[in-house]
């Protein structure tokens, strides 16, 4: 996956939480994370009985396959993986630029333009293509399918479901503990091992002052979308030097780092935009960012902690 696709709904998440959020498996109630769960279990449980079994994974998975198997001959290729997320991409636009009276329309067309996501694909492709042909078969896309299932049915009780979650486990892939250190370190200012709400405003604050290029008070979508064409030529340059030792790799990196926190910030634009008319202003960052910090901070103790970044929480 592409790490894909991005993990709270406030744009402090953008200013936090780089990478994207990948789906999983844990106990409602919870948070968005948890949520999310709880809306995979219920896409997947085709009986209804509370829990996901292996058939059901399995039959999801060849549905998906056969929806990203575009030409129908029996293989998907990188290009009707990209095609499928490119029409994920722009069914999701279209929710975001739907008038509020045209929400619905669009939601159900981006529902109906399913599954976008199939297993082995993104990042995995590579490791699901075990013939080494170029492209997946639908028995590669299922045994990718059953060992996301064995990992994810951590009491191997043959199925997924609540029991599941809350194993201590970070949700940040491989690396998360190590990121949400890295994370927890830029934003802890006063170095005392946790991230104050003051904190965390200052850094909204910051970010919208790097966003607000005119100084104005107010950032528009042009703002944002520059930030975004900055990352796009930060990243060019770096690819083109980062096979190089000296200087110029070193300050070409430093500009790709910086551009990834500006685009990050401006990734949640929209949904900060309270208003919706087009503008964001520092209120509507701050009170983004507050209302991110009091879902983060799970025991009230006005303090975000390693913990409450990064790992699934116990029933």
């Amino acid at each position: 996956m592409a790490k894909k696709e991005l993990l709270l709904g406030a744009v402090a998440a953008g200013l936090i939480f780089s990478g994207a959020a990948v789906p999983a498996f844990a106990a409602k109630g919870e948070g968005k994370h948890h949520h999310r769960h709880g809306a995979m279990i219920e896409r997947l449980d085709a009986d209804k009985n509370g829990k996901v079994s292996l058939d059901e994974v399995k039959a999801n998975a060849s549905a998906a396959f056969k929806a990203f198997d575009a030409d129908g001959n029996g293989a998907v290729s990188r290009e009707e993986i990209r095609a499928r997320h490119a029409a994920f991409k722009e069914a999701r636009k279209a929710v975001r630029d739907a008038a509020e009276a045209d929400k619905d329309k669009a939601r159900e067309a981006l529902r109906a333009g399913g599954p976008y996501w199939l297993p082995g694909a993104g990042k995995m492709f590579d490791r699901t293509d075990t013939d080494k042909s170029g492209t997946l078969s639908q028995a590669e896309v299922l045994a990718s399918a059953e060992k996301m299932f064995e990992r994810r049915d951590s009491n191997k009780d043959g199925a997924i479901d609540a029991a599941d979650a809350g194993k201590g486990k970070w949700h940040h892939g491989k690396h998360g503990e190590k990121r949400a250190e890295g994370m927890l370190q830029r934003l802890d200012t006063d170095k005392d091992g946790k991230i104050s709400k003051d904190e965390m405003l200052a850094r909204a604050t910051q970010t919208f002052q790097r966003l607000d290029a005119d100084g104005n008070g107010e950032v528009t979508k042009a703002e944002v979308d520059a930030k975004r064409e900055a990352f796009r030529d930060a990243r060019k340059a770096f690819r083109e030097v980062k096979a190089t030792d000296g200087e110029a790799r070193d300050a070409a990196r430093k500009a790709l780092r910086d551009a990834r926190i500006d685009r990050m910030g401006g990734r949640m634009f929209e949904r900060a935009d309270a208003d919706r008319n087009g503008i964001l202003t520092k209120a509507e960052m701050e009170t983004a960012a507050a209302a991110m910090f009091q879902k983060r901070d799970r025991n009230g103790d006005g303090f975000i902690t390693l913990d409450e970044m990064g790992r699934h929480h116990k029933k």
